[in-house]
């Protein structure tokens, strides 16, 4: 890949850009200010939805241009918080999936990130409350089903495995329906069109980059889409063999500041540092 700028960089959160205590390290903080500084631009692309993307990105996000939140399914002007495009399920949608699954899965819980906080019925209540579930389910909305579109469904189980049960899932519910996981104890579903590479060959075209100018990092199942689509997929080393499987290029760890170091050493060979 021949750098050239403007060049948009991608990057995951969980296990990607934080470390394991969910933070932007110091001086990976550093790395990308440079970056920044040399013509940079960044987006964050997560699972996560946008209260807890800006909890944990803090300091640098200013340094971001745009957050791809809930997997995608919400495009985000990071400076102004504003909602720039959504991918959403209807009531009616999430009520003929839970069905689905339900009658396959009878022990799973289901959750549903609304635009604005996260709903679930009682069964994903209680699984939640045994941990291992990245979600932050809201007492005042527990329910059986959604009562307003939401941008994704999520799937717990006893034991939840992503290998268990995304096929199956993805199998029953159809091909309009992205079925997903990152690594947050369930698994995620959400139209066809929400995902990371998506939103970045959205924002892409809109920062005048094209996804040929994106470099993407990433290290969970979620991210493999985008990885293979953009200009150069960039996987952690913490990441699993499937991961790496699909990127151009290798990463050090998450807790070795991998994006930064990554991203400093590429920069400095193309003559751009």
């Amino acid at each position: 890949m021949s750098l050239k700028l403007p060049i948009l960089v991608v990057v995951d959160l969980d296990g990607t850009l934080l470390n394991e205590n969910g933070r932007v390290s110091s001086r990976l903080q550093d790395m990308l200010g440079r970056a920044n500084n040399a013509g940079v631009l960044f987006a964050a692309a997560s699972a996560r939805p946008l209260r807890l993307v800006k909890q944990v990105l803090g300091p640098v996000l200013p340094l971001f241009s745009a957050l791809f939140v809930s997997n995608g399914a919400q495009i985000v002007d990071a400076a102004t918080c504003q909602v720039i495009h959504s991918e959403l399920l209807d009531e009616r949608q999430c009520a003929g999936i839970i069905a689905m699954l339900k009658s396959r899965y009878p022990q799973a819980g289901f959750g549903w990130e609304y635009r604005e906080g996260f709903g679930c019925d009682q069964a994903f209540w209680d699984l939640h409350a045994h941990g291992g579930i990245l979600r932050d389910p809201d007492s005042q909305r527990i329910s059986s089903i959604p009562n307003a579109p939401v941008l994704e469904l999520v799937m717990a189980t006893p034991g939840y495995k992503a290998d268990q049960y995304i096929d199956g899932c993805h199998e029953l519910i159809g091909k309009d329906f992205t079925v997903t996981d990152s690594s947050g104890g369930v698994m995620e579903i959400s139209n066809a069109h929400a995902n990371k590479a998506y939103a970045s060959r959205e924002s892409g075209q809109k920062l005048g980059t094209g996804l040929r100018n994106v470099i993407a990092f990433g290290d969970g199942l979620n991210d493999v889409p985008l990885l293979r689509s953009a200009g150069m997929g960039v996987a952690m080393a913490n990441a699993d063999e499937r991961i790496k499987a699909a990127a151009d290029a290798i990463a050090p760890s998450n807790q070795q500041d991998g994006v930064g170091v990554f991203l400093t050493n590429l920069l400095r060979d193309e003559g751009l540092f």
